[in-house]
């Protein structure tokens, strides 16, 4: 029960806190921005699309059967090309406030939607369920896995802003191709690393990736590339 508990504290708990925090600071349009960049592109778009395909095309499920590698990369790719650009286009076009929290905000209500739908729903279900029980090591490591999500998303999205401000779309592709990165390592790491192993390993690379990214945000805040 701990665990679940755990999972639903950061990835529902987390994101409420960030909710509220930003409606304090006045700064909910870019949190707001951030949750609708992630559903639109993900829950509305992506999503859909690879479930039809995944249904209705044999070219698609033979590609992911006899090349299991480039198909991982291609939906890692995926994912990082329409958050990426959902992010560009919600701050280019909508979002005014467009300092260093800001974008921490934004990220915030990407990183913490996905949360909500990924494990939070199903964590808040499970607290009034008897069968708690059975899920306690999956839980934790899916509140932990949720958390540095949660730091990537967050340095992504500073990512992409750094780009719009300054006009260089080159730290969006920047942020494309890092999310399709991780994105990709989970389809890919599965593959040659042992069962037992797979998902320690999975949480270390994503850790390590989200506290990198999530340091050079705080070195541009210091360094007031983004106010």
């Amino acid at each position: 029960m701990a665990s679940v508990i755990f999972a639903a504290a950061i990835s529902v708990g987390l994101p409420l806190v960030a909710l509220v925090y930003a409606f304090y600071r006045k700064r909910y349009i870019p949190f707001l921005l951030g949750v609708l960049a992630f559903v639109v592109s993900q829950v509305l778009f992506r999503v859909p699309i690879l479930k039809y395909l995944g249904e209705n095309s044999i070219a698609f499920s033979m590609f992911s059967a006899t090349q299991p590698v480039l198909f991982a990369i291609v939906i890692g790719l995926s994912a990082g090309i329409v958050e990426g650009l959902a992010r560009f286009i919600a701050m280019r076009f909508f979002m005014v406030q467009r300092d260093w929290k800001s974008g921490f905000l934004f990220g915030a209500g990407h990183g913490g939607i996905e949360a909500v739908i990924f494990v939070g729903i199903q964590a808040l279900t499970l607290l009034f369920s008897p069968t708690a029980l059975a899920y306690n090591e999956a839980f934790f490591l899916g509140g932990i896995e949720r958390f540095f999500a949660i730091l990537l998303h967050i340095g992504l999205s500073i990512m992409v802003l750094q780009g719009v401000v300054h006009k260089k779309f080159l730290y969006v592709v920047l942020a494309i191709f890092i999310h399709g990165l991780v994105d990709s390592l989970v389809g890919i790491l599965p593959l040659y690393v042992p069962k037992e192993s797979v998902m320690i390993v999975l949480e270390v690379t994503l850790a390590m990736i989200a506290l990198a990214l999530f340091s050079y945000s705080i070195w541009i805040k210091r360094k007031g590339v983004l106010t």
